[in-house]
């Protein structure tokens, strides 16, 4: 961590060279010209350890880039260990930021010359999307810092933010060899190559259109068949009892009729109401109905034991729907789980709060029941906090300002003036607004604020608080909030590349910021949705503290069981649940959290009624998947969440096209998640992270924790969408449509053919494909209907495709769903028709289509 005085003199340094500063016009000329080609080169020749790669510079301004006076700025997701040329250095900043500057040996580059850079860099990069866009130019003169920025690295073309991956990175190099496309070699090899069409056709092959009319989704615990259909028309009502007036008007709206608590007719009526609900000998009390459509007399039935319920129930009548007409039908249904979620990161980038709205209306419709809003990162500060304006005003923006005091820097290629989806923050009325649309539909928002680490956003801020009130002569106040020890000389390096993103665990200010933030987000839920839990993070923390003279003092002075840094990170917690306990709060956290070197916290020290953690680090070989039987062993509530299914910031695709990162698997699909089986998790192993299968008894061999002996502890599961490759509101959608509906079937039913360790039964293959052809029938044909209607940007799924003697056969992951093919290299396209099957000659290409959206082309060479 740089201290006050080292800044100081880093910054001093920097507009020292105010002699050599390169005029605004002439720099702008330079950002608009200077051509950046980014091409990784080989992934695999330090077997997973590094990978090379090139940068190639083409001066294409009418201006030369004089030998000194500008540095160039850029995110880069792996740390940079060396470059093969001596007229450049570059410097790691600070999380995935870098800089370039010219050595004393840099020869000017003249317009129409050429600079290409080699490095060598840790890990990997096999995605387009690990890229990182918008980088930058900046030079310092007498005035401050002009910067600008490199239009030929930008995602902002024409101000749009570009949707399709081909519009979007232009300046990376494809991912065309193995060498590149692939992590590793050697012992250790990469399994994993981009699909072909012909491989996509091959695992669509069990897949057939089937009739889904009237079928609802998540599938309902009961469902019995009758005679006869109901026509729905402007004469219908909807009567309510009391208590259910707001979900009777929902359904009236929805269906264009009228709401009332008393109609004079038994005909023609909707009745929502008071009922109880049973299933399988036992009385449902939560979020269960029964719905029945009775054609005779024309009346519908909804029963409910709550609001929740009731409003589900109508969620299922709008599905059994087919024009006016509902089939008659009895269904009774109670979800699976009481938690079913989805976590949201708002902070790497920023969600809209329009955004927002809209995923509420499809959690909805999917029965989800938790929004689990992830507010703070190292990059960024999402929430007003009243009290501490900096937060909001210095947290909540990225820019170019080294001393992070007007912004935080701008970290995965926020460029030099940030982004729409960079900065950004949820207002005090914004986030009220969102609770009161979440708690119409029966969603609890679950706000996160992550601490002590993942701290960075936070920490600057209260450091320019702290500077504010300093200048003022006022010490007290600009102590007040303070995250960090000044004088602490701890070197780390978190999994993100921050050196200084762990607030001090050791100061009371920091526990009186946690407090106040607290405080803060109770006062914003109450009388809209009080709040009932706080989720606190508690993950990645790096190793900070160690050299830290306030721990030091703290360590030898304390009697609160302290005797090292390793006991901090439990005191720590130990500290937020009395704070949330005082505020009559639950406390969440992610597994690692609550846990030190995979030893759980002991629950009795908690000072919380209920206390959960999210489950989501299994990574199969890693030796971690038991962490979520340790946790509900040892007497936590656990969500799962587990990476290897339920996290969707990763592919669809093991390709170099595909959006995301792919840490835990090399790639999640629809089918995958619709896989999942929460009732034993050690029969999910499926793969390595090469693609190597492991199974079962292999991750069983090497778990320290083999049965769940307290599987009442599992409090459901959920799904999280991390968004450092998602800078639109679009591809936040269509990373999370349509997986989210497989989460959604598997929080809400459980399916004959799951495997279980309670009952001793194992999976039955035979059955789930039948099941997921019913689901991807459901899918295609009912529900990317109502996306595209409501302006939601699913994914679109790439095709399959082969060519047998001359005839073109195609097919896609969604039954129904309307493929196109092209003989001409794309410059018409055909629908295919796979009863009337063209006859073709390679090379013939292939997308998917829906409204004026395409997916990525397939080709058949």
């Amino acid at each position: 961590m740089l201290k006050p005085t080292a800044l100081g003199l880093l910054i001093g340094a920097s507009l020292c060279s105010t002699a050599w500063a390169i005029p605004a016009s002439q720099l702008d000329a330079l950002g608009n010209g200077l051509d950046v080609q980014y091409q990784v080169l080989d992934n695999k020749q330090d077997d997973w350890r590094s990978f090379t790669g090139n940068v190639a510079f083409t001066n294409q301004s009418t201006q030369t880039l004089p030998k000194t006076g500008w540095t160039i700025y850029f995110s880069h997701i792996r740390m940079i260990n060396s470059i093969d040329t001596d007229q450049l250095k570059v410097s790691h900043v600070n999380g995935d930021l870098f800089k370039l500057e010219p050595t004393d040996s840099f020869v000017p580059l003249a317009p129409g010359d050429q600079l290409v850079v080699g490095f060598n860099a840790s890990d990997w990069q096999v995605a387009k999307s690990d890229i990182m866009p918008n980088w930058y130019l900046a030079s310092d003169d007498e005035t401050g810092t002009h910067t600008a920025l490199i239009t030929s690295t930008s995602n902002h073309k024409n101000g749009q933010v570009p949707t399709k991956p081909d519009d979007e990175l232009t300046f990376v190099g494809d991912f065309d060899t193995p060498v590149k496309w692939k992590r590793y070699g050697g012992a250790l090899t990469d399994h994993y190559d981009p699909f072909t069409a012909e491989q996509r056709y091959a695992r669509n092959a069990d897949l057939s259109l089937v009739d889904t009319q009237g079928h609802v989704l998540p599938t309902p615990a009961s469902r019995i068949e009758k005679n006869g259909h109901v026509t729905l028309d402007s004469e219908w009502t909807v009567v309510y009892d009391n208590g259910y007036q707001a979900q009777a008007q929902w359904l009236a709206d929805q269906l264009g009729i009228s709401a009332t608590d008393w109609a004079p007719t038994k005909q023609k009526v909707i009745h929502v109401g008071w009922g109880k609900v049973t299933l399988n000998g036992s009385d449902q009390w939560h979020e269960a109905y029964r719905l029945d459509v009775q054609p005779e007399p024309q009346r519908i039935e909804i029963d409910a034991p709550d609001e929740a319920g009731a409003l589900y129930a109508a969620q299922s009548l709008l599905q059994l729907k087919t024009g006016d007409t509902l089939k008659a039908v009895s269904l009774t249904d109670a979800p699976r789980f009481a938690y079913r979620g989805l976590s949201v990161d708002a902070a790497r980038n920023f969600r809209s709060k329009e955004a927002i709205f809209k995923l509420l209306d499809q959690m909805a419709a999917l029965k989800l029941n938790k929004l689990h809003l992830r507010l703070s990162d190292d990059e960024a500060w999402r929430i007003e906090i009243p009290a501490l304006p900096e937060l909001a005003d210095v947290g909540s923006k990225r820019c170019h300002d080294l001393s992070e005091t007007n912004c935080v820097l701008p970290f995965l290629g926020a460029g030099p003036d940030g982004t729409e989806a960079s900065n950004g923050y949820y207002t005090t009325d914004d986030y009220q607004a969102i609770l009161r649309k979440a708690e119409a539909l029966n969603i609890t928002v679950i706000p996160e604020v992550d601490m002590p680490g993942h701290a960075h956003a936070a920490i600057k801020a209260m450091e320019a608080r702290y500077h504010k009130f300093m200048a003022q002569g006022d010490e007290a106040k600009a102590k007040e909030y303070l995250l960090t020890d000044f004088e602490d000389d701890t070197q780390y390096l978190s999994v993100q590349m921050f050196t200084d993103n762990a607030m001090n665990v050791c100061m009371e200010s920091s526990y009186r910021f946690v407090d106040t933030v607290v405080a803060a987000l109770v006062d914003a839920h109450r009388d809209i949705q009080p709040l009932d839990t706080f989720h606190f993070g508690g993950d990645e923390i790096a190793g900070a503290w160690k050299a830290s003279p306030v721990c030091q003092s703290f360590i030898a002075d304390n009697d609160a069981g302290v005797n090292s840094v390793d006991d901090l990170s439990q005191y720590f917690v130990e500290r937020i649940s009395h704070i949330t306990q005082r505020h009559q709060l639950d406390l969440g956290g992610w597994e690692d959290g609550l846990m030190h070197n995979n030893n759980v916290y002991p629950r009795a020290q908690l000072a919380n009624e209920h206390v959960y953690g999210n489950a989501w680090q299994n990574i199969w070989e890693w030796g971690v998947a038991d962490r979520a039987y340790n946790l509900a062993n040892n007497g936590y509530g656990v969500i799962y969440n587990q990476a290897t299914h339920l996290y969707f910031d990763h592919p669809y695709e093991p390709d170099p096209s595909e959006r995301g990162y792919y840490w835990a698997p090399r790639f999640t699909d629809t089918r995958k998640t619709f896989s999942f089986m929460p009732d034993d998790l050690y029969a999910n192993a499926d793969e390595k992270r090469n693609g190597a299968p492991i199974t079962k008894q292999e991750v069983l061999d090497a778990a320290t924790v083999k049965t769940l002996t307290r599987p009442e502890n599992v409090l459901g599961l959920q799904a999280s969408i991390w968004s450092e490759t998602i800078r639109s509101d679009g591809q936040f959608e269509s990373m999370t449509f349509p997986r989210l509906f497989a989460m959604a079937e598997r929080a809400w039913h459980r399916a004959e053919w799951e495997a279980s360790t309670q009952t001793g039964q194992e999976a039955d293959q035979t059955k789930r494909k039948l099941d997921y052809n019913l689901f991807a029938n459901q899918l295609a044909n009912y529900w990317f209907p109502q996306l595209e209607q409501q302006g939601v940007g699913f994914r679109l799924p790439v095709p399959g495709g082969v060519i047998e003697s001359g005839t073109l056969k195609a097919n896609s992951p969604f039954p129904g769903l309307t493929i196109e093919y092209s003989t001409d290299n794309g410059a018409s396209w055909q629908a295919y028709d796979a009863d009337n099957a063209p006859h073709v000659s390679a090379p013939v290409q292939l997308r998917t289509i829906s409204g004026e959206r395409v997916s990525r082309i397939s080709q058949i060479q």
